[in-house]
């Protein structure tokens, strides 16, 4: 046995105390701990069953450290990660029903949210475990301007690394993805629209389909021409600006009337 696991296994003992404060310390211990696993770390076995169960304490903290410690997980296993088993199953299930819970405290949706992105991140099959436990709803629910930006932010970059598993894509098209993503354009806080912009990249960068169904959605083209033509933003400009070139390709290739739709749509402000 590592060091590592040594140690692993006295910190996790108290997560079971009935002692509040001791299970508030070691979940913070373990969150920390976990930060330090060794790459390609097999922790799932060991810290789920322990953790899971602090998602439902009665204190906020500890349940942020037990996402803390879901993402250390995550991060620590990437490619190795099986989130369809049932213990990832029964802690994304009830990571996205707190973040869809408007009640939930802020700082507790926005780890929830971190978690959904760094699972869903960590391959293919961990992304559409993800999408099986309503992880998408849950983050869609996070995207309203009027909520603070830092959720917003932490919504759409979750969202961002589960459309990097191109096998996603679609899915998450057909769960709404795209006008919840496009509304976030409009923000005035620099990191929720550069977080649309790449979220739109990957999902319509490719997709003539999804081009189309993006330059239906009233004001977003007219948006992405603002956001291109910025220049105290380079990268917002520069993100813009290719989203923007694939689609006046496509649509020319399209044909006129198409064309025609497209320069309607864009001088809607």
């Amino acid at each position: 046995m590592s060091d590592f696991d040594s140690v692993l296994n006295t910190v996790l003992v108290p997560l079971s105390s009935s002692d509040h404060s001791k299970r508030a310390a070691a979940s913070a211990a373990v969150a920390m701990l976990l930060t330090q696993a060794p790459p390609s770390s097999k922790l799932s076995a060991k810290v789920l069953p322990a953790v899971t169960p602090l998602l439902n304490s009665d204190d906020c903290l500890v349940q942020r450290n037990a996402c803390a410690a879901l993402i250390a997980v995550a991060e620590s296993e990437a490619e190795n990660l099986q989130a369809g088993v049932q213990q990832w199953t029964k802690a994304l299930e009830t990571v996205s029903a707190k973040l869809a819970n408007s009640a939930t405290e802020t700082d507790l949706r926005i780890t929830c949210a971190e978690v959904l992105g760094a699972v869903g991140h960590a391959n293919p099959e961990a992304a559409q475990a993800v999408l099986n436990q309503h992880g998408v709803e849950a983050l869609i629910s996070v995207l309203d301007p009027e909520l603070d930006a830092t959720l917003q932010e932490a919504g759409a970059d979750s969202l961002c690394k589960l459309a990097a598993a191109p096998e996603s894509r679609r899915q998450l098209v057909q769960q709404g993805v795209l006008p919840a993503v496009a509304k976030l354009l409009h923000s005035h806080h620099n990191e929720v629209h550069i977080r649309a912009l790449l979220a739109l990249g990957m999902l319509v960068g490719s997709s003539q389909e999804n081009q189309t169904k993006l330059a239906n959605i009233n004001g977003a083209l007219s948006r992405l021409l603002v956001l291109r033509l910025q220049q105290d933003d380079e990268d917002s400009k520069h993100i813009a600006d290719g989203i923007v070139a694939a689609m006046v390709n496509f649509l020319t290739i399209a044909g006129s009337s198409t064309l025609h739709l497209f320069c309607k749509r864009v001088m809607v402000r």
